[in-house]
């Protein structure tokens, strides 16, 4: 689901976004939908909560079923997706696991990623169990989004996804007040009821949501008209009945469901051309529909093609050829498109909402996300498209997305096109980026860009300034060069030292680096302090056990 972008702060010219808590107020149309997820989520083990892409699963959990349960006093941990990553050097980590560093950094976002990389989920929940005021244990209620990634194995993580998986089932097994979420797009929702029997739970909740009802687009449109300075009144009902009406060559068909991406997407950019007097007719309301909503077409499928370095006339007359006619409506296999079309740019025609997948007899296939597309794409000539590049926030998004579906190379040319993006008051987002662009080579074996990387981002994090950061980026450095420049890597973790001086695990870098530049004593000390202080430090027993082995 889409909302309008914030008029002022850092939202400011970010364009459209998915709704998020602060979105309470103008989040509307949804509240059976959001009754029925909170009511299942409490009561139940497992949940499945199901639709398409763009459907609004995401905003309907953050708008509209997190904060009402917040105020009941419930145990609800913020959401979590398999492709989010904290802005923290995984170098600076002795071992990680991708798939939990998502989920946990995402639950609990105030603990340490070095905490995280060693617990598994069932540890963190019994560490951070909540009671009412009878001391009765409160359910922990917690949401995993985007989870059709760990359902398929992964090109890059597959035992990281592996890991995970047993991680939860465990923690399902152990921890009786664990009630989870799991949110997924319809073509993948057998595969999670799968996933649902290996966590214990044959039979689920589950909960589907579709399009808006016409009543509830038309609330929605109410909400959003008046927050962009608009009398709503009767233009709330002529924008939900043209967002209906779709014009094909054979006749004109009315929709029984209005598609909340587009909803909110018009609601968002159809007024920034028109002054707040202009009268629209109908046909006015019509050609304004269209521009919009074919400026966003051409926008997103010229981006997808530069990002994956194609033509973008090739791009445009591949989707209007394969997406506008009958097998559009009809649904296109899987198979079928791949023979035309990299996987990679399907994938982010789907991520961009102008597709949808479903199942079609057990065979994955893709179809128009709604039928209303069909004109503004059809007037499409492949000329000029109106540029909007994403906010530095979205790019490093998907920068993230890429990594996860194992294009590294993508990835970075997101997290880079992130950085260019970023203006002064973008400095956390930055020094994000310029973090994971260090994270993208470390992880892909180029130790010198991931170093030049980290302390790119150290630079950037002193000016904010944010010292624990700098910190953390300085032992990632120290850490690296442990294999190369055993003397160097003293230096580092030093400094890092000196700004964390109470992180363990930073301290055992240092005794390893001390030990493998020659300081014998200096070492065996250190790790001594570490193990007084945390005596099952396991990183610490491995590294003393060595030393006495070669001592």
């Amino acid at each position: 689901m889409i909302a309008p972008s914030h008029p002022h702060g850092p939202h400011a010219n970010a364009g459209p976004r998915a709704f998020d808590e602060r979105d309470r107020e103008v989040f509307r149309g949804r509240e059976p939908e959001a009754r029925e997820v909170r009511e299942k989520w409490a009561e139940n083990r497992l949940t499945v909560l199901h639709g398409a892409a763009g459907v609004g699963k995401t905003s309907l959990l953050r708008a509209g079923v997190l904060p009402e349960l917040r105020e009941q006093g419930a145990n609800v941990l913020p959401v979590a997706h398999i492709a989010y990553r904290p802005a923290f050097p995984v170098a600076a980590l002795p071992e990680y696991n991708h798939f939990r560093l998502a989920v946990l950094a995402s639950w609990y976002e105030r603990a340490s990623p070095v905490q995280i990389s060693e617990l598994p989920i069932g540890t963190f929940l019994r560490k951070h169990r909540r009671v009412d005021r009878f001391g009765s244990r409160l359910p922990a209620l917690a949401a995993i989004d985007g989870v059709e990634g760990l359902l398929r194995p992964s090109p890059r993580h597959e035992r990281d996804r592996r890991e995970l998986l047993d991680d939860l089932t465990a923690a399902m097994k152990e921890e009786p007040d664990l009630h989870l979420l799991l949110v997924v797009r319809d073509d993948a929702v057998d595969e999670a009821l799968e996933l649902a029997g290996r966590l214990g739970q044959e039979s689920p909740a589950t909960c589907s949501l579709e399009p808006l009802t016409p009543e509830a687009a038309r609330e929605a449109a109410d909400v959003l008209l008046r927050t962009a300075g608009r009398s709503s009144g009767d233009l709330a009902d002529a924008l939900v009945r043209e967002l209906r009406t779709v014009r094909m060559a054979g006749g004109v068909q009315t929709t029984s469901r209005v598609e909340p991406a587009l909803l909110r997407l018009v609601c968002a950019r159809l007024w920034e051309d028109l002054p707040a007097d202009t009268e629209i007719s109908a046909e006015r309301l019509r050609g304004e529909v269209n521009r919009v909503l074919g400026e966003y077409c051409a926008h997103s499928l010229v981006t997808i093609a530069a990002d994956q370095s194609l033509r973008a006339a090739n791009v445009l007359s591949w989707f209007r050829g394969v997406f506008v006619g009958p097998w559009g409506r009809a649904g296109v296999s899987e198979s079928r498109l791949y023979e035309d079309v990299p996987k990679a740019v399907v994938d982010a025609v789907q991520d961009s909402h102008l597709i949808r997948a479903r199942l079609r007899d057990k065979d994955r296939c893709f179809e128009l996300q709604h039928p209303r597309l069909i004109e503004p794409i059809g007037k499409l000539d492949g000329g000029a498209v109106p540029i909007r590049r994403p906010g530095p926030s979205i790019r490093l998004r998907q920068a993230r997305l890429a990594l996860l579906d194992g294009d590294p190379e993508l990835a970075r040319r997101h997290a880079e096109a992130a950085v260019r993006a970023c203006g002064e008051g973008d400095m956390k987002v930055l020094a994000a980026a310029t973090t994971f662009l260090g994270d993208i080579a470390y992880e892909h074996g180029d130790p010198p860009t991931a170093i030049a990387r980290y302390k790119e981002a150290a630079t950037i994090c002193e000016a904010v300034p944010d010292n624990a950061a700098v910190g953390w980026l300085l032992a990632a450095v120290g850490r690296i060069l442990l294999a190369s420049d055993a003397g160097e890597a003293v230096r580092q973790l030093q400094a890092a030292a000196s700004r964390l001086p109470h992180e363990l695990s930073i301290q055992t870098a240092l005794g390893q680096a001390l030990w493998r530049s020659g300081r014998t004593r200096a070492a065996r000390a250190v790790f001594e302090d570490v193990l007084g202080h945390d005596s099952r430090n396991r990183e610490a027993l491995i590294a003393k056990r060595a030393m006495t082995g070669t001592a």
